[in-house]
C-alpha cells in the first residue's frame, strides 16, 4: 500500500486529479482534515492495522506552505518524528522501509502558498485570471486590505467560468484544472516516487 495523506478535500481532489493525468496509480489517498490535526493523525497511524501488518510499503504527507514554508516543514517533521521516531532531512526525501517516508510542502515556489497557489499558477496565462488580477489589484488600491487569500483568489476566479463551483475539489473533478500545466511539477514528480 502506498498512502498519501493531505490536509483536507481540496488538496486530495487536486491529488487525485494529478494523478490520474499523470498515470500515477496504486495510491490511497486520505485526508487528515486541517493541519491542526496532523499530529494526531500521524502519532495513530502505527497502530493501524495495515501499518503493524507492515502492509504499508510508503507514506507521503502533504501539508500546505501557508505563509511560511520552513514552519510547515518543521511540523511536518515534528509529527513524523513523533509518530515514527525518524527525521525527514528535507521535503520531498524518503526515508526508512517497511514505510517509506516522506514529507512535502505545497507551495508556490516562494517559500509560501498552497494547493489553491498551485491551481491559480496553472491557469495564470489565461485571459480570464489576468482579469481575476486586475480586480484584486483594483481591490486592492481602493480598500483598506492591502492584500487577499488565495482561496479569495480561486473562488473569483471559478466564479468566472461557465458552470462554475468554487470549491477546489470539484473544480478539479471537473476539468477546470490543467494538469499538465508546469505548476504541478515538483508536486506531480513527488507523487510518482510514493
Amino acid at each position: 500500500m502506498k498512502l498519501v495523506l493531505c490536509e483536507g478535500k481540496d488538496d486530495k481532489a487536486v491529488v487525485e486529479g494529478l494523478c490520474i493525468h499523470a498515470s500515477i496509480g496504486g495510491l490511497v489517498v486520505e485526508e487528515y482534515d486541517g493541519r491542526d490535526n496532523l499530529e494526531r493523525v500521524v502519532s495513530s497511524l502505527p497502530v493501524r492495522p495495515e501499518f503493524t501488518r507492515r502492509q504499508v510499503d510508503s507514506l507521503a504527507i502533504l501539508i500546505d506552505a501557508e505563509a511560511d514554508g520552513n514552519a510547515s516543514f518543521q511540523k511536518l517533521q515534528n509529527a513524523i518524528r513523533q509518530g515514527f521516531d525518524v527525521v525527514i532531512p528535507g521535503a520531498g526525501v524518503f526515508v526508512g522501509e517497511s514505510p517509506r517516508i516522506a514529507g512535502f510542502v505545497v507551495c508556490d515556489g516562494t517559500g509560501r502558498g498552497m494547493v489553491e497557489d498551485l491551481c491559480l499558477k496553472s491557469v495564470n496565462d489565461r485571459a480570464d485570471y489576468k482579469c481575476v488580477e486586475e480586480y484584486f489589484e483594483c481591490l486592492c488600491k481602493n480598500t483598506e486590505r492591502k492584500d487577499y487569500h488565495s482561496k479569495a483568489k480561486f473562488k473569483a476566479w471559478m466564479a468566472s467560468q461557465t458552470a462554475f463551483d468554487y470549491r477546489v475539489g470539484l473544480a478539479a473533478a471537473k476539468g477546470y484544472i490543467p494538469w499538465g500545466s508546469d505548476a504541478f511539477n515538483k508536486l506531480r514528480e513527488f507523487l510518482g516516487n510514493v
